[in-house]
């Protein structure tokens, strides 16, 4: 009929690239650095490897509009078979990030977006290097069928290595602009700044970044240590719906609703399945093949009402923890005091999430920062181990900071502090597609501020400790320009050595003072 036509995927995100952050040249360029850097610590960690990633970005067309930069960015992760390569880059919504676990892509688009940002911006393939087994490297150029949403391979090659190893290196040509201005700071800043937040993060890992003009700059890693890796989690009763429930049951043996439910659902044992079964009317024997769409919809409706669910278990997560995340602020900020928290796993709508936070407080780094961007209370957020650098307005972190009451913690507005937040979760509420904001989830923004206001307890007892070592040090002071004056006119009297005398006197005020 005319008037109607159909889309690919692959079509659709071509037209709507804006929601995934791929809006002007500026921005483009940072994201597609961020897609294809949280690619390769994806990688790498699955492969068990400490993550070595080398980003380099260079300018090969820069007279007159528009600049264009090739982007090259390298890994020794695992490695992706062959046959999987052309799919992997050219296929959106095709991947390996589809299930209910904690992972830093959430829709499998990012570093297709990439692709097809540079694809349609310079009209150049995608250059892939890839080694799965150690032993063999493989060579892909490639493009997209926007229209298909399939890949079109332009080469492929083998070629067997000297040397073992694994990873993987990718290469694209796309439209950006390194020294254009976004807000206050430039994309070059940007991407500086988002890499060296990586590896706070991800403090297990080391980034190499050589820039459009050859300076090179390296993030080192500030543990020798993976970090747990987060594990796939089965649906909790709470965060079912419908279509999952029915696919849930299309994919499993004929079984009794007791067995299909203990067997399928996180936190639900045969004893616990029996129970909720009674409490919500269900036949535990009926074959659960045989339910119809209603019992369908009344048992999803039941399942979120039940309150005696326990909450989802907490092991699927991986978070930085509170040692590996002061290491990092500590070696990237060297500030004067610094704390961390890793609360514990809680959960909301039937994901488990778990909020780590720090503060550090002083020293020259953070001092300069604090001058340079005229506030005073700096924030860094972090979402499954990713840096959030836009849209900071909008996020349930700035929210929790704004409505805090600083000056109870000695914060004031010239307190120049740094404050990090982190939120892993098997989901992360984003509001965008650009993954730069975490909605204001009631549960989430709670965690937040218990976490926040741990670390501004402690925050507290340093700046009044050192307060107190403040004033000591004025009276003493003040007492030791008295204490000549006095030895001066005691000497006439009593008739002892004046150096005798002053000292004396000193060690008297300083042990009186301090015991105060």
């Amino acid at each position: 009929m005319k008037g109607f036509t159909h889309l690919s995927v692959s079509d659709w995100f071509y037209r709507n690239r804006y929601i995934a952050g791929f809006t002007n040249p500026a921005r483009s360029l940072y994201q597609a650095v961020r897609e294809l850097v949280e690619n390769s610590l994806d990688a790498c960690e699955a492969a068990g490897n400490l993550p070595h990633i080398t980003v380099d970005l260079k300018l090969i067309s820069g007279r007159g509009a528009p600049k264009i930069y090739k982007l090259t960015v390298s890994d020794n992760g695992t490695g992706i078979p062959p046959q999987y390569v052309p799919q992997a880059f050219c296929t959106v919504l095709f991947g390996s990030k589809f299930e209910l676990k904690q992972q830093r892509g959430l829709f499998g688009l990012g570093v297709k977006m990439a692709v097809l940002y540079s694809q349609i911006t310079t009209g150049r393939p995608v250059e892939v290097t890839t080694c799965y087994d150690g032993c063999t490297e493989y060579h892909f150029t490639l493009q997209m069928d926007l229209k298909n949403n399939k890949p079109i391979v332009l080469s492929n090659r083998a070629q067997k290595l000297k040397e073992p190893r694994r990873g993987t290196t990718v290469k694209i040509c796309l439209v950006g602009d390194y020294d254009r201005r976004l807000g206050s700071k430039s994309t070059g800043d940007y991407i500086r700044e988002y890499l060296k937040l990586t590896t706070v993060a991800n403090p297990h890992a080391t980034i190499l970044f050589s820039d459009p003009y050859d300076a090179v700059y390296t993030f080192e890693r500030s543990v020798e240590k993976l970090p747990p890796l987060p594990r796939e989690a089965v649906p909790h009763p709470h965060g079912v719906d419908v279509e999952m429930l029915k696919r849930m049951i299309e994919s499993s043996r004929s079984t009794s609703l007791q067995t299909f439910l203990s067997k399928n659902f996180d936190r639900v044992g045969p004893k616990k399945a029996l129970e909720f079964l009674k409490w919500a009317g269900f036949n535990p024997n009926k074959d659960v093949k045989k339910l119809t769409a209603d019992e369908i919809v009344k048992l999803v409706n039941a399942l979120k009402a039940y309150e005696k669910f326990l909450p989802p278990s907490p092991d699927v997560l991986s978070p930085i923890g509170a040692e590996e995340l002061k290491a990092a602020i500590s070696r990237l900020f060297n500030p004067e005091f610094v704390k961390t928290v890793t609360r514990q796993p809680k959960s909301y709508s039937g994901y488990p999430f778990q909020v780590e936070a720090g503060i550090a407080y002083g020293g020259p780094i953070i001092e300069g920062l604090c001058r340079g961007e005229g506030d005073f209370r700096l924030l860094f957020r972090f979402a499954n181990k990713i840096p959030l650098l836009f849209d900071e307005r909008g996020d349930v972190c700035r929210k929790v900071v704004e409505s805090m009451d600083w000056k109870q913690y000695k914060v004031d507005d010239t307190t120049p502090i740094a404050i990090f937040i982190h939120v892993c979760s098997t989901r992360i509420p984003y509001k965008t597609a650009g993954k730069e904001m975490i909605a204001d989830v009631e549960e989430i923004e709670e965690e937040i501020r218990f976490a926040l206001m741990e670390c501004a307890r402690e925050l507290r007892r340093y700046i009044y400790r050192k307060m107190k070592g403040i004033k000591e040090e004025e009276r003493l002071n003040l007492l030791k320009a008295y204490i000549a004056e006095i030895a001066d006119n005691l000497v006439r009297v009593v008739k002892e050595d004046r150096q005798k005398l002053v000292e004396l006197m000193w060690m008297v005020v300083t042990k009186r003072v301090k015991s105060k």
